[in-house]
């Protein structure tokens, strides 16, 4: 098959024959990814789940557990609020309200109670998100997923928290 020149069959030189197979692998692995992102299977960073058109306004409260006043006061409506780990921006906050703080407690007989933390408070701020809700869940408009119960670190210019985000509410139209 290979004659002492080094080409098969007399005619095509092996070294050409993977050159050419390494174009043509190359060439349709070029062609998938290109019909991949055509057809939006591929979410790249540029690419947003919500097109700027689609976006409604999502009301996100968050609670923020056992802080002490100077929490409290770091927290003020207007602040633009950030997602800690990006850097991306989540909303702004439109409302701060504060609840006295509790831990469940057991009495000698083990029954429970809620009893107050002296001198802490629980925080609930609602954020107003650009974002929608999509099938796989709420997003905004930065492609952050927003779940019930989790928790997320949030940033604002004061502070930096801890959130859990506790309801999630579309406001279509605003």
């Amino acid at each position: 098959m290979l004659d002492k020149r080094g080409k098969l069959f007399g005619k095509v030189s092996i070294v050409d024959l993977l050159i050419v197979l390494v174009l043509i692998v190359a060439v349709l692995g070029a062609f998938s990814t290109y019909q991949k992102l055509s057809n939006k299977i591929v979410l790249t960073e540029n690419k947003a789940l919500l097109q700027n058109s689609a976006l409604n306004t999502l009301e996100v409260q968050m609670r923020v557990k056992d802080v002490r006043d100077i929490t409290v006061d770091a927290l003020q409506v207007g602040d633009e609020v950030f997602a800690n780990d990006t850097g991306k921006f989540l909303g702004t906050i439109t409302a701060v309200a504060t609840e006295p703080a509790t831990k469940l407690i057991y009495d000698l007989s083990g029954q429970p109670h809620e009893a107050e933390i002296p001198e802490k408070k629980d925080v609930i701020l609602t954020v107003h998100v650009p974002g929608s809700r999509l099938e796989g869940g709420y997003f905004t408009a930065d492609n952050v997923q927003l779940v019930y119960d989790s928790s997320l670190t949030i940033k604002t210019t004061r502070i930096q928290t801890t959130p859990v985000l506790e309801t999630i509410t579309e406001i279509v139209g605003e």
